[in-house]
């Protein structure tokens, strides 16, 4: 794939979250995956959420010539504080905030110009450079992380 040519970036968010969708087709949102973290496939669902309007956050600034992180970035705190925040939420709404934030993450990167996607973005961890296609591809092989230990929760429980 070239780095200026949206679709199969697009192509890729619609399969790993579509794959993500089908694994947990008819499964309980709040079956057990971490363990030792108490996160269950809502917290999974709700991280990838927050991941996906973050990174919308950054490519909608660097469309705008801004730059955009996470303030005061800390890895660990964020994902807490995030899961902490959605699981004040129903399951119904994670699923369903899950699904705008994918949509978001899509319109983000269809309103690039072919220029944009060349270009270096501001990765929203704040550590972090490359170009919306490299973005787009990291993001993908977080969801099928999760996904992969979605999977294996299921097959256990």
């Amino acid at each position: 794939m070239t780095n200026n040519e949206p679709q199969p970036l697009l192509d890729m968010l619609d399969k790993t979250h579509s794959e993500i969708r089908s694994t947990i087709k008819g499964a309980d949102l709040e079956t057990p995956v971490y363990n030792d973290a108490g996160w269950q496939i809502r917290d999974i669902l709700g991280h990838i959420a927050i991941w996906d309007g973050e990174v919308a956050k950054s490519i909608r600034a660097y469309k705008e010539g801004r730059k955009y992180s996470i303030p005061n970035f800390n890895e660990d705190e964020f994902n807490t504080q995030s899961t902490l925040e959605m699981r004040e939420l129903s399951a119904q709404r994670v699923f369903e905030e899950w699904e705008q934030a994918r949509d978001e993450f899509k319109a983000a990167v269809e309103d690039l110009s072919l220029f944009q996607f060349l270009g270096e973005i501001l990765y929203p961890w704040g550590d972090e450079r490359g170009n919306v296609t490299q973005l787009v591809e990291y993001m993908c092989e977080h969801d099928e992380e999760h996904r992969t230990e979605i999977q294996a929760a299921l097959q256990g429980a």
